[in-house]
């Protein structure tokens, strides 16, 4: 397992865990980050945001906050 900023551009795997502030969950959930959900990093760059792909919606996400997503790969 490893967490969603630790993927490299063309990784995906699966979300089995989030830890983080039940404000930041909501917002995630609303996105659609959920656990069980498949995701993809489209763009990992070194000072931007992640790109990433979850189901079929793409989307920019702060890597401070993808340090809270576990992966299984």
């Amino acid at each position: 397992m490893r967490t969603l900023n630790q993927l490299k551009s063309g990784d995906s795997g699966e979300i089995v865990k989030i830890s983080c502030p039940h404000t930041l969950l909501f917002r995630m959930n609303a996105l659609g980050i959920r656990i069980g959900q498949k995701v993809e990093v489209l763009r990992n760059g070194w000072f931007r945001p992640l790109h990433i792909r979850v189901s079929t919606t793409e989307m920019f996400i702060r890597k401070k906050d993808a340090k809270n997503i576990w992966i299984d790969v």
